[in-house]
């Protein structure tokens, strides 16, 4: 491997290895610096395939440590830097790392291990009159090249070795490969997954460009096909849940790629017919890490998409596929289910350290049982076989396979090969957790959606919840593995034999999300005195008709087994030893047990009953009410909604919405309008801001919840144009409005676009498509001066606001823009459209991290004033509200469909703890900032003198000086604030208790100054 990348690269230094943004590193250059990483490995005497951590992201960093590694003749260890650290430090353990390459960058260093760091791009320009290195080779074809690891059926994660000749049969055997010197390669996958074995060696073994892609492009459809189009990507690799995810939002995504293959089990024939314009060679591929990311590869012609599956295809190269039946014979007709066993070149060395595991996964079967096809490595006795845990069966008009499913307990889950027991494993490790058991509901049961549903006995149940068990699961597993759905359970069922009965799970969950009965038995409150008699009889004569069957209390008859005969030879018996006649109808309602006894007792006690049809009327009176249950409105956060519509994500409100969304379990994905500003486009605004206040999520699976609509309010159809406009309305499951412009000193036509336009355009895509509710955050501000102009004393969640229109008139910018855009809402409420309204304070930091806007009213009035030493004096409660508390009661308030219809105010819960004006002065001071209380005329003078033209507080100074009623200013027309009434919001959040307004205090202020300081947005 090394050998020939360094032949490629004497042969064409100048070919450009890795292209990551606007950087090119050519192959020169990369042999250069891997080389020098190389050298330092081996100063620390690594030994030959000594396991050598890599905690990268992908990108240049990640291709030059991965060959560094192997010109020093260790193993790449490999794992996604966004993984659990304990889950690392355990991996990392396992397989003897003792030194980690990381980025100068990292400052999350785990214990017991010494850590190399890369530069975070690459180093300065090479000297070019350096010679390329004359590396010799310690690598053969049995150099263990790489660990990678996979879910392990033992609750484990299983070290898979991967050798040099698996990458090398990999690169050169497969209908894809060699690649073309002249394809671009896109590298997005996680690099401790065998998909990324792809992305970088198959590239670098064919001299071809790897194409690292942000994880944020990834997902977003839109923004990625411009990419691949800029890039000229040719080759790319990806999961089938990711593949469906792109095609189903942008059709023509692949068109003018080569090769696109797509890794999984089985490729759905709904996203595959859904391209418009698919890429010259589309391949369905499958194949566990055991064998090097493929074993298999189907081409999808047109003729395979008319078939009802997608085969899986052929053995690849000198591969070799079999099917084994239990008694492990080759099975060689159509039809018949097999496991699934693989020979060949590209055959893991097994597992590290795990001798069990190993030698019951990969085995040697006597060549004469199985087929005249021959693996190139093996001798003439045996043939090497890895048991994949997969069936397929054999296509009847092919040679073809055909994906039927698992064997044990491992499953697909997100597009992840997981194991069950392993996230068994980490529920049992926590102290509370008595047993525990993991199903897996596929999507074909659930609305499309693959789940994981833990069911847990705790040791003390009053002390246990689900959120404190997922939060204990999440520090130590992928989110792939974090179960979506956990039910504390008194006993775990078990099945006649004593084991866990993993189908009445199964059936449990799926009966919890069906329509209620509505016909209710009630057997549990019946009290006929024959009871127990009548039980014995119907338990005999069950026991009679199936013998093989159990009849206790929670037994069905039907599910046993028993077939439509067989019923009514229950019937017959029941009337002939009860003399009980009860209709076919009624039986099939009361087909388990004790409902079975219960019904015969309620019969057998009334003796109309017995000779005349129940009276049915109260039935169909009954029935009539089963519209009541049809949601009028879905519930967003169900298991199957939780698609978010939000704009206002660039802003500091709307950033940590967005963030405290994508941390939802029940949230599946979030589209955020965002629009062009210049030359930077609206994905990467989104993530600056994130980033700007410690948002940006470490988690991939979290970035790829985020879907960019670039796009504009402004516009009708927020410039997507028709088409994708008319999805957004009917893929959303609600909408968050917070894409508010907020300037003080501007005018109602400078707000006019944003504000009312904006908000016209976004109650568009709620009354548009499906129903869906609308969440629309306003302000307090709608009420303006009214009590300093309209002597108001008190202002109600839900009172007119056409009585306080006269005082807005002293106030034409945000507030007035803010009071129409709140009328549009409320006049589309009254039409029927499901809305809630709310209305924060002045927002201020975080109470946990102190994260604020530098530029808003609140950060200038503070810094300008602390540097001036001088604070107005006002009659003004200024109703502050720290930015997680509105968040939280937001969402939580949002989260019931019952809350709609109704506005909130979000602010202190107490009206006599809200903070004036004299309160901030006196907070400033004791947080240790000398600043004097001082009349508003002198304190504008100090502003004028000391902060213009570039202090904080220049940008508002039309506020402080414009009169607008008489001599007042704007901000002293807005004295004498009314009281805002908040019981609706104080009744929402009455079962929330953890949900806690913060005032603002020294310590909350210190924060912020202290988030202010390490940001370098202001230093105070």
């Amino acid at each position: 491997m090394d050998q020939l990348i360094i032949k490629r690269t004497q042969s064409s230094p100048k070919a450009i290895a890795v292209w990551e943004d606007h950087h090119q590193v050519s192959y020169e250059e990369l042999v250069f610096q891997s080389w020098e990483l190389a050298q330092t490995l081996c100063e620390k005497s690594i030994d030959l395939e000594e396991p050598v951590g890599i905690l990268l992201e992908p990108g240049i960093n990640l291709v030059v440590a991965q060959l560094a590694v192997i010109f020093a003749r260790a193993t790449c260890v490999a794992v996604d830097p966004s993984m659990p650290e304990m889950r690392v430090s355990h991996m990392f353990h396992d397989v003897g790392v003792k030194y980690v390459i990381i980025t100068e960058q990292n400052d999350q260093l785990l214990e017991g291990f010494s850590y190399i760091a890369l530069p975070y791009r690459k180093s300065n320009k090479l000297n070019h009159d350096l010679e390329i290195p004359a590396i010799q080779s310690g690598l053969n074809s049995q150099h263990r090249t790489h660990i990678l690891f996979t879910s392990g059926s033992t609750g484990k994660p299983k070290p898979v070795q991967i050798m040099a000749r698996n990458i090398m049969h990999l690169a050169s055997k497969t209908p894809f490969t060699p690649l073309l010197t002249n394809d671009k390669v896109a590298h997005f996958n996680n690099p401790g997954f065998d998909l990324s074995l792809f992305e970088i060696w198959v590239t670098l073994l064919s001299g071809a460009t790897i194409v690292p892609i942000k994880k944020a492009i990834v997902t977003d459809p839109s923004h990625l096909k411009g990419f691949l189009e800029s890039r000229g990507v040719t080759v790319m690799m990806l999961s089938v849940a990711l593949m469906e995810v792109l095609v189903f939002g942008e059709p023509s995504i692949f068109q003018g790629l080569r090769h696109v293959m797509s890794a999984g089990d089985i490729a759905s024939v709904k996203a595959m017919r859904a391209m418009c314009m698919p890429p010259k060679y589309l391949w369905n591929t499958y194949g566990p890490t055991e064998c090097t990311t493929l074993a298999t590869a189907m081409l999808v012609t047109e003729q395979e998409l008319k078939q009802d599956r997608i085969s899986i295809g052929r053995a690849v190269g000198n591969m070799s596929i079999y099917l084994l039946d239990h008694d492990l014979q080759p099975i060689r007709s159509s039809g018949i289910c097999g496991e699934i066993c693989i020979s060949g070149p590209q055959i893991s060395a097994g597992y590290l350290n795990m001798p069990t595991e190993t030698k019951e996964r990969f085995i040697q079967i006597d060549r004469g049982l199985l087929s005249n096809k021959k693996s190139l490595e093996d001798g003439d006795g045996y043939v090497h076989l890895y048991r994949s845990g997969d069936y397929a069966e054999w296509r009847s008009d092919s040679d073809c396979l055909e994906f039927c499913g698992r064997r044990d307990r491992q499953v697909k889950h997100g597009g992840f090969r997981i194991e069950l027991p392993e996230v068994e494993r980490h529920l049992l490790s926590y102290e509370n957790v008595e047993s525990a058991a993991v199903i897996h509901i596929p999507s074909i049961a659930n609305s499309g959606i693959s789940l994981l549903v833990a069911f847990v006995k705790a040791k003390e149940k009053e002390n246990q919840t689900a959120e404190l068990l997922l939060e204990f699961v999440r520090e130590r597993s992928p989110s792939y593995m974090v179960p979506n759905h956990v039910e504390l359970l008194n006993e775990l069922p078990l099945t006649i034999n004593g084991k866990l009965d993993r189908q009445a799970l199964y059936n449990r969950y799926l009966e919890q999300r069906k329509i209620e009965n509505h016909i209710e038995t009630n057997a549990n409150t019946r009290t006929t005195n024959g009871a127990p008699a009548t039980k014995s009889i119907i338990k005999e004569l069950w026991k009679e008709i199936l013998p093989q069957s159990h009849a206790n209390d929670q037994d069905d008859f039907v599910e046993q087994g028993a077939s439509s005969l067989q019923n009514a030879t229950l019937i017959s018996l029941i009337q002939k030893r009860l003399g009980c006649r009860i209709s076919m109808e009624q039986f099939l309602q009361h087909t388990r047990l004790q409902d079975l006894v219960s019904l015969v007792g309620d019969m057998t006690s009334t003796a109309e009953a017995v000779s005349y049809s129940i009276d049915e009327t109260k039935i169909w009176i009954r029935d009539v009410e089963l519209v009541d249950d049809i949601v009028l409105t879905p519930n967003w956060t169900a298991d199957d909604e939780g698609r978010v519509f939000l704009t206002g994500a660039t802003g500091f409100v709307g950033a940590n919405l967005l963030r405290y969304l994508l941390d939802m379990p029940t949230v599946k994905q979030v589209a955020c309008l965002a629009r062009r500003q210049g030359s930077i486009n609206g994905t990467d605004r989104i993530q600056q801001t994130l980033e700007r206040y410690d948002l940006w999520p470490t988690s991939l699976t979290l970035i790829q919840k985020i879907l960019v609509l670039e796009g504009d309010m402004k516009e009708p159809d927020l410039g997507l144009g028709t088409e994708r406009f008319a999805w957004l309305t009917n893929w959303a499951s609600v909408v968050f409005h917070l894409g508010a412009k907020v300037n003080f000193c501007e005018t109602y036509s400078a707000h006019y676009f944003s504000n009312i336009l904006g908000t016209k355009h976004i109650l568009r895509v709620a009354a548009m498509g499906r129903r869906k509710s609308f969440h629309y955050m306003s302000s307090i501000d709608v009420w303006g001066p009214t009590g300093f102009i309209l002597g108001t004393q008190r202002v109600y969640e839900d009172g007119p606001l056409f009585p306080h229109i006269q005082a807005l008139r002293y106030d034409l910018g945000y507030s007035a823009s803010q009071w129409t855009a709140e009328q549009m809402v409320r006049r589309m409420q009254d039409r029927g459209l499901p809305v809630a309204i709310y209305r924060p304070g002045y927002i201020i930091g975080d109470s946990r991290t102190g994260a604020l806007n530098p530029n808003d009213f609140f950060s200038r009035l503070i810094v300008g004033c602390i540097q001036i030493g001088a604070f107005p004096d006002l009659q003004q409660n200024l109703e502050y509200c720290t930015i997680d508390y509105v968040i939280s009661a937001m969402v939580h308030i949002a989260s019931s469909n019952d809350r709609l219809g109704q506005s909130y105010s979000l602010l202190s819960p107490d009206p006599s703890a809200s903070i004036t004006v004299r309160d901030t002065c006196k907070v400033i001071n004791d947080a240790g900032y000398p600043v004097r209380l001082v009349k508003y005329s002198q304190w504008v003078s100090e502003v004028i003198a000391g902060q213009v033209p570039e202090g904080p507080l220049a940008p508002l100074m039309p506020m402080f000086e414009e009169h607008v009623l008489g001599e007042l200013t704007r901000w002293e027309a807005s004295q004498n604030t009314p009281i805002y009434d908040s019981s609706n919001a104080l009744e929402a959040l009455r079962d929330r208790p953890d949900i806690r307004y913060k005032p603002l205090d020294p310590e909350l202020l210190k924060l912020t100054i202290s988030f202010w300081d390490r940001k370098g947005f202001y230093h105070v």
